[in-house]
């Protein structure tokens, strides 16, 4: 971590005003993940790249549902950041349910994009992954729906932000298009995977 403090000024007289966010969450195994770096602020991501032949998903959530948040935990001298990340997906579909058996002990990392594509977290860590803290469905005359939440056990640094450019394409063109994910493409042009 750099050693000079830099002061935070106001962005902006409305940046505490809600914003919308991407209808898809990126999801992913750590242990797809090939390189993952971050600058020495320790929260922006310089790097992310998956195995060859891996790639992240694309999982659709209400878009006035999902959050990505961190909390502070620990005692003194000890203190950093619990990563969550929570949504509610529509429906009761049989993909979902599959996807939610895959990945119900797995090691994660979820990527969650604002709809103006300028701002993305990223959160988890190959050391520090999230798994699934609560998943309940529901399905009854008030809602058909998967309520999910991942979180960290451990206490890092607060979420990473991950640039659009770097954020690794998904198994699906039409998600990757709406995403506006184009890190896949430029790998394969430059001649890589």
């Amino acid at each position: 971590m750099p050693d000079t403090l830099v002061s935070v000024k106001r962005v902006s007289s409305s940046a505490g005003r809600p914003k919308g966010k991407k209808h898809y969450l990126v999801l992913f195994r750590w242990e797809d993940v090939e390189d993952f770096t971050k600058d020495t602020d320790g929260i922006t991501v310089t790097a992310l790249t998956f195995k060859e032949g891996k790639t992240p998903i694309g999982v659709y959530a209400t878009s006035k549902t999902i959050k990505a948040w961190d909390t502070l935990t620990g005692d003194t001298d000890a203190k950093g950041y619990l990563h969550h990340v929570g949504f509610e997906s529509p429906g009761d579909t049989k993909e979902m349910a599959s996807m939610r058996n895959q990945l119900v002990n797995e090691d994660l990392g979820a990527i969650v994009i604002n709809c103006n594509g300028e701002d993305a977290k990223l959160a988890g860590s190959p050391c520090t992954p999230l798994v699934f803290s609560s998943d309940e469905g529901q399905d009854d005359t008030e809602a058909c729906k998967n309520v999910i939440e991942l979180a960290s056990e451990m206490p890092s640094s607060p979420l990473a932000r991950i640039p659009l450019s770097l954020i690794p394409q998904t198994d699906d063109d039409d998600i990757n298009t709406y995403l506006g994910l184009t890190a896949g493409a430029a790998e394969e042009s430059e001649g890589g995977v």
